[in-house]
């Protein structure tokens, strides 16, 4: 089986996908208004076709662009049809290769995508992404430790003294829906509960990897693809395993440098981290925590989850978390409600 990178777009969503799709819109990236190149579906206007024909010369040898520069001159003759197949065979291989790229299509994407990978990051705006990424794991961290001590908090025997017992079980109820489970499985959810964010503490020591800025399980996306940030599912029991296809390693959270750190929301950047480290360490039981809804508990994206499914939903861990870092139950401005389907 394939394994693909849970990425979180620029709507906010996770998804299945590959990294060279769902791309951003933005100035950077080229489009064009009708499909370019042979065969039935091609229309081949003058400006769309310059538009391909520039793009192309772009794009190294190595990663399927002309070995010998098109003339941009907006006409679909033999040698740009050419070029439009030969980098669709380098990329996708004879299946993809049909000799047309058509708007928002599979071909026009990775052109965005190696072209928006390959835009130079000054040294010195690197040493700035990893000082930001730095300041925002502060947040992160307390909201960690804080999830941990109200998880014990609700663990603690009734009876004697309460310590905050029981607005520690109604943060956790508030999220996870436990209070709809027998008192055993209740119990084992809160335990379960409590190793995923033992899982998200052991993320913050990971090493760093040779060449990356990053901290704990956090580095800057190498490739500088325009997602907000991604995450291989259970990433965190994939060490020194690489990608195959996407050629990184398995066992980090990427941040994009061009869309995760253009966000100037500290609060928002936390949040996005907690979510991300859900997706990376999973459940206990090996099993996946995906984006079964999207919000805050408030939300009718949540409140239509039952407690298994919120078990396995990366918003209910960073709401929660949020929530006990911050002691407030409020929904926060950037948590917005989704319903989310693979």
């Amino acid at each position: 089986m394939t394994l693909q990178p849970l990425i979180m777009h620029l709507d906010g969503l996770c998804k299945k996908d590959e990294l060279a799709s769902a791309l951003p819109s933005t100035d950077q990236l080229i489009s064009i208004d009708l499909p370019v190149g042979q065969g039935p579906k091609a229309r081949n206007l003058n400006p769309d076709v310059r538009t391909i024909q520039e793009a192309l010369n772009k794009i190294s040898i190595n990663q399927g662009g002309p070995k010998i520069p098109l003339v941009v001159d907006g006409k679909v003759g033999p040698k740009t049809n050419k070029a439009i197949t030969d980098f669709q065979l380098k990329q996708f291989g004879i299946k993809g290769a049909d000799g047309l790229i058509e708007p928002g299509k599979q071909t026009i994407n990775r052109i965005n995508q190696l072209l928006f990978s390959t835009l130079p990051i000054d040294p010195a705006v690197e040493a700035l992404i990893a000082a930001k990424m730095v300041s925002h794991l502060d947040l992160v961290s307390r909201a960690i430790h804080a999830a941990q001590a109200n998880l014990m908090i609700a663990l603690s025997p009734s009876g004697g003294l309460d310590l905050g017992r029981g607005s520690a079980n109604a943060r956790v109820d508030r999220h996870f829906a436990l209070d709809t489970l027998k008192p055993a499985l209740r119990d084992k959810a809160i335990r379960d509960i409590l190793g995923v964010f033992n899982l998200y503490a052991d993320a913050l020591l990971m090493p760093a990897i040779f060449g990356a800025l990053g901290a704990g399980a956090f580095v800057t996306d190498p490739t500088g693809d325009p997602r907000i940030a991604f995450a291989f599912a259970n990433g965190f029991f994939r060490k020194f395993e690489i990608d195959p296809d996407k050629k990184i390693p398995r066992d980090r959270i990427f941040l994009g440098r061009r869309a995760f750190f253009a966000l100037t929301d500290s609060e928002f950047c936390a949040f996005i981290m907690l979510h991300e480290m859900a997706h990376f360490v999973g459940f206990p039981d090996k099993s996946f925590i995906l984006d079964n809804g999207r919000g805050w508990f408030t939300d009718s994206t949540i409140k239509a989850l039952n407690a298994d499914k919120r078990l396995h939903n990366a918003d209910c861990y960073a709401g929660y978390a949020t929530e006990c870092r911050t002691g407030s139950s409020a929904k926060p401005p950037y948590v917005k409600a989704a319903t989310t389907s693979r």
